[in-house]
């Protein structure tokens, strides 16, 4: 059974919902899929001068400051590593061990395209990767000979909130012919029976160049999107959404001189909770900081594509302020039985929750109005000692306070 109305509903907020921008924030998981075309490839594919294209990546990179990046065709490792080190002590990558052309350590593996994975330290912990369904004839097959989807599995902690996540960068079968769309719907077909029968209640983020639209297919005999076995908006437990699906309906495009949304965005429904609203976006602004980025096309012929993330688990596309902004005081902090929240301004229908650091709403309370001036006391339940957040909305701003329970 398909169930269209959730989608329906999540495409109209998505789109109608204008108030968030999508940068990164150190409150939020930052999230970037990038192919960076044959980067670093010593023969004649790519952008011409590799120096340059190394030298772009540095840049942009420094500019979108994310805290994860799922790579598509990396070729010359050691260029990723200078990337790496360009960024500072607090990154690391992750290079794929197999390739369409061979295994690590041999010369197929490192003259062909990878995946990669390149993180924030302090963000990732407890780090795993493996190539999934690497022993599977017919997946090795149907995902380009070889190129398989390549997992790492971590805990990302932001604000205090712990959250275990399956990252998974694809790199779709090309082309647009009747063979390709085939294979590329079989490949996806067997990934997602893959993720049910394993992941099915997991948070899983799935990212990379898919090579065919969402909204439509690349393949002209096709009717639909040769990803929809992931992508159809079911009523079981183990759904997924593609995020930046509203992004080609409103007719954007993720490569240069080519009119589709290729680089896409997927989570699966347990991971919607924590997604920012409205954050998905091509970031078109490469060429704020690589002006020639489309002209001379000296980076990549695909824009990298971002969305962020709220761990604490709530839906927002409120931008979030500081407390002194949104016209708030909590105290005392720390706290033994309840907290007094002043305001300093006159704010109406304000939410509460207070947020533990499973990201758990341990209670939500709402109040039509407080006075500037005046003091509410919210009634907290018996919790235990340590750290919490309190989360305060109105119908313009969010702020977040982190509170200490003694």
């Amino acid at each position: 059974m398909k169930n269209k109305l959730p989608f329906l509903l999540l495409f109209a907020f998505l789109i109608n919902n204008k108030t968030t921008s999508a940068q990164s924030s150190t409150s939020t998981l930052d999230v970037i899929g990038w192919n960076l075309e044959f980067f670093g490839a010593p023969y004649a594919s790519g952008p011409t001068n590799k120096d340059l294209q190394e030298a772009n990546a540095k840049k942009l990179m420094r500019y979108f400051d994310a805290d994860i990046y799922g790579l598509v065709e990396i070729v010359d490792t050691m260029r990723l590593r200078r990337v790496r080190d360009s960024l500072g002590t607090n990154f690391e990558y992750i290079i794929a061990p197999y390739s369409t052309d061979g295994p690590i350590g041999t010369n197929g593996w490192r003259q062909s395209q990878k995946l990669a994975f390149l993180y924030k330290k302090d963000i990732f912990s407890n780090i795993s990767t493996r190539g999934m369904m690497l022993n599977s004839p017919t997946a090795v097959s149907n995902w380009a000979s070889g190129r398989m989807p390549f997992l790492l599995k971590a805990d990302a902690t932001i604000n205090g909130i712990t959250k275990t996540i399956n990252f998974i960068v694809v790199h779709g079968k090309a082309g647009n012919t009747a063979s390709d769309y085939n294979r590329r719907l079989a490949g996806v077909q067997e990934l997602k029976d893959t993720l049910d029968a394993h992941f099915s209640t997991a948070n899983v983020f799935i990212l990379g160049d898919f090579n065919d639209a969402l909204n439509a297919s690349i393949y002209s005999g096709a009717s639909v999107s040769s990803y929809t076995p992931l992508i159809s908006d079911s009523t079981d437990s183990d759904h997924y959404k593609s995020i930046t699906l509203p992004l080609g309906y409103a007719g954007q495009t993720s490569m240069i001189n080519f009119p589709n949304v290729i680089d896409n965005h997927v989570i699966s429904n347990e991971v919607v909770p924590f997604y920012v609203l409205n954050s998905a976006q091509i970031r078109t602004d490469v060429t704020a900081v690589v002006p020639d980025y489309v002209t001379a096309h000296n980076t990549s012929d695909h824009y990298p594509v971002f969305s962020k993330y709220s761990l604490a688990g709530i839906i927002t596309g409120l931008p979030t302020v500081n407390p002194n902004e949104f016209g708030i005081h909590v105290f005392p902090n720390p706290f033994l039985q309840t907290a007094n929240i002043k305001a300093s301004k006159t704010l109406t229908n304000v939410q509460l929750r207070l947020v533990n650091m499973q990201g758990q709403v341990v209670t939500t309370q709402s109040y039509g109005i407080i006075n500037s001036g005046s003091s509410v006391q919210p009634i907290f339940p018996l919790i235990p000692r340590g750290i919490y957040f309190l989360q305060v909305e109105t119908k313009q701003y969010r702020t977040v306070i982190k509170l200490t329970h003694l």
